[in-house]
């Protein structure tokens, strides 16, 4: 963040001029290519791809150019997804043990109330549902008011190539992912270096205010899905809060991805990089895995292919605190947490018909993954 800034930050892709991209590289660009990405992937941001001309100065000629998208910006500035992904690149990013593009610019405009946030979230969190139902509505608008800016460049890691959410992924292929994330895991295992961080919410610092949103969403979201999962989004209703307390107190904390799908893995032969850290959090490690089966292992793979995945994930995390039956009960609370969580999927602007068939595919990949578990024993 520029403390000296004196002019507004880019917040279009025609503000991404050669005027400003010379001053904030400090280098000449005389002109640039703007390619967009991502259509159907990004749904929080805009992505472009910036090819830069000029005389070069050890900045790459491409890079890749993120902004809030203008549809969803209240939403992303509400759960602070801009900022968070910022602050990860300023702070965290150095010290990953995972393949991430590296930072080439990042800047926005500070905002006191934001960073805040964890103290604000939890004084919601001890507030009657009725009431704190108003405060968040009042929230959003408050949100959708601002005028914030962020913007961030990232080297382009290309001729790395992302894999397709709607395709999904075999297993040898996840596998391949999982065994890659279980480094980061690892790394920051019960680490300090998470606390301190406003930015780096705790997984259950909303759990009241997002099981609210599911309660709200929970009946047309029931109409588009299969009977064997009525009974679930029943018992979601009654017990989600706590079932997200319960996971978060059992759990040992990491940092995690928190939205590790399929089209946030690049690959190049039988390497991976992780994209979009929009909503980086600290938190269970089953998070990521559950979230990432949820929506990349295809519904035809059976129990016992799922199980031998988590074994190998497991077994790459390599830690001596964390049993595997634990993890295999955690992994089932965080997939239920998913289930309730995608109800909600309906708020946000997919961009084109590739988002609302991902959203499909995604369901009935996640129908498959949750209709076996009984989730009372959960609970114990």
């Amino acid at each position: 963040m520029d403390a000296t800034r004196t002019e507004p930050l880019p917040e279009t892709p025609d503000d991404l001029s050669p005027a400003w991209l010379s001053r904030a590289l400090g280098r000449d660009v005389s002109s640039v290519d703007r390619e967009v990405l991502g259509e159907g992937q990004g749904f929080m941001g805009d992505i472009l791809r910036l090819t830069l001309h000029g005389a070069a100065a050890g900045t790459p000629d491409q890079v890749i150019a993120k902004l809030p998208k203008r549809a969803n910006r209240a939403m992303g500035e509400m759960i602070g997804v801009y900022e968070r992904e910022i602050m990860f690149f300023l702070t965290l990013a150095e010290d990953v043990p995972v393949r991430i593009p590296q930072l080439v610019y990042a800047d926005f405009d500070r905002d006191k109330g934001s960073e805040n946030q964890e103290k604000i979230l939890r004084t919601l969190d001890r507030m009657p549902r009725f009431l704190m139902n108003v405060i968040a509505a009042l929230g959003s608008k408050v949100a959708a008011k601002k005028q914030r800016r962020y913007v961030l460049l990232l080297e382009d890691i290309a001729p790395m190539q992302a894999a397709d959410q709607l395709a999904g992924l075999d297993p040898e292929g996840c596998k391949r992912v999982l065994g890659s994330i279980a480094k980061l895991h690892r790394h920051f295992w019960q680490s300090e270096r998470l606390e301190g961080h406003f930015w780096l919410l705790p997984l259950d610092v909303d759990a009241r205010l997002r099981h609210g949103r599911f309660r709200h969403h929970r009946e047309r979201f029931a109409a588009t899905c299969n009977e064997t999962m009525q009974p679930l989004l029943q018992w979601l209703d009654a017990h989600g809060e706590a079932l997200v307390r319960r996971l978060a107190a059992d759990a040992p904390t990491t940092l995690i991805h928190n939205d590790l799908r399929l089209d946030n893995v690049m690959f190049e032969g039988d390497s991976c990089a992780f994209i979009d850290w929009q909503l980086v959090r600290r938190g269970p490690a089953a998070v990521d895995v559950a979230y990432f089966l949820s929506g990349a292992l295809p519904e035809t793979c059976d129990l016992a292919t799922e199980r031998d995945i988590l074994r190998h994930y497991h077994a790459a995390l390599a830690v001596s605190d964390y049993t595997f039956e634990a993890f295999e009960r955690d992994y089932r609370r965080a997939m239920l947490m998913h289930l309730a969580m995608l109800a909600s999927a309906d708020e946000v602007d997919f961009g084109n018909d590739r988002g609302g068939a991902m959203m499909r595919a995604w369901m009935q990949r996640l129908a498959a993954r949750v209709e076996h578990i009984e989730p009372d024993p959960l609970m114990a």
